[in-house]
């Protein structure tokens, strides 16, 4: 039973919810708009083929294994170890690992059979939730929430992959350049390396997403966006800013698509669409068909242990807000990925840039 920061956060989560069953949806600044809406009335994660669903009562909880009742947990229970657990989260050093908190063995044996909370990286959703909509009046199953933490490390949104690899070609430079290039191995090499080009005057143009499943899936979302991602990305190491906010008001100021009007609008809106796709469905190494598996949003875990919620139903403009404002490009390994490892490719002059996406806290 040992888990990192963020696997103990999401088992949080679920005692918490289980405790505190209103949902305290929030705006972009994270402050709570709407309690009433959302009454979580039940919970089901995913572990290992199985599925537990948790019915929950006014006094206690129901835990059920694949539709048939295992154990009941008394909501005073829940509480107790609900503390136990952030006080232990919190004391912790960030980027510890796993590590295991013994006084959970209990609770964590009669709600899940001692499993974390979600065990494979195929699906988006972290819960799934039974919920009352108060504004309806009615019982809505099965909507799928992500589950980060401000308990751990600040999340990936985009994990770097061979499917967010981007591909550039360059003019301009000699056999003698491209050596001197490839052999910079400094610290900031990959800035160093651009540096490099733009001193020699370099042409550089994006030439396509390597992956054609991710390639489809961009597509899927926007026409042009490999090409405003691309921009992006490049513009991330000329400017040395990785906020998504400020990279796409660099990009805008230079309207490389020549968008009329308000074109900072333009290219907040296909990013806007992109950060919520990568959040709710999209998955760079499988087709998507453009549908959202994450169909309520994202519940937040605070420091203080708080949850607050992001919600896509009634409210998915502030969502789209806190992406782009809470967000940053993080470089993977330039090892790895070979970024702007000059190579031939058929007669052309190429590197590689990686996209990777993860929240800013």
């Amino acid at each position: 039973m040992q888990f990192n920061r963020g696997e103990w956060s999401e088992l949080y989560a679920l005692l918490e919810l289980l405790d505190n069953q209103d949902l305290k949806i929030v705006n972009d600044d994270l402050e709570i708009i709407d309690d009433n809406t959302f009454k979580v009335i039940g919970l089901y994660i995913q572990n290992n083929n199985n599925e537990y669903y948790f019915d929950i009562k006014d006094i206690d909880v129901d835990v059920l294994k694949n539709n048939r009742i295992i154990s009941n947990v008394d909501k005073t229970e829940i509480r107790q170890y609900k503390e136990v657990l952030l006080n232990k989260i919190l004391r912790e050093l960030p980027g510890k690992g796993s590590f295991p908190i013994q006084e959970m063995k209990y609770i964590l044996e009669k709600l899940t059979e001692g499993n974390k909370i979600k065990s494979s990286s195929n699906f988006k959703e972290d819960i799934n939730a039974k919920l009352k909509d108060n504004r309806l009046n009615t019982i809505v199953n099965k909507v799928g929430y992500s589950i980060k933490s401000s308990l751990g490390s600040p999340a990936t949104l985009l994990n770097a992959s061979s499917n967010t690899n981007f591909k550039y070609l360059v003019e301009g430079l000699s056999k003698d350049d491209i050596e001197s290039i490839n052999n910079i191995d400094t610290k900031t090499k990959l800035v160093d390396r651009l540096e490099y080009m733009k001193d020699k005057q370099a042409k550089i143009k994006f030439d396509k997403v390597i992956s054609d499943t991710m390639n489809q899936n961009l597509q899927m979302i926007d026409s042009k966006l490999p090409e405003i991602l691309a921009e992006i990305l490049l513009a991330s190491y000329e400017t040395k800013e990785k906020n998504i906010s400020k990279l796409l008001h660099y990009v805008s100021e230079n309207n490389f698509l020549n968008y009329t009007g308000n074109s900072e609008m333009y290219y907040r809106k296909k990013i806007g669409d992109f950060l919520l796709a990568v959040t709710l469905g999209m998955m760079p190494g499988e087709i998507w068909n453009g549908e959202y598996d994450v169909t309520g949003g994202i519940i937040l875990v605070e420091n203080d242990g708080k949850i607050l919620v992001l919600d896509a139903i009634y409210y998915k403009e502030y969502l789209v807000k806190y992406l782009i404002k809470n967000t940053k490009l993080d470089s993977p390994s330039s090892t790895r990925y070979k970024m702007f490892d000059i190579y031939t490719d058929k007669e052309n002059n190429c590197f590689n840039l990686n996209l990777q996406i993860r929240f800013i806290k």
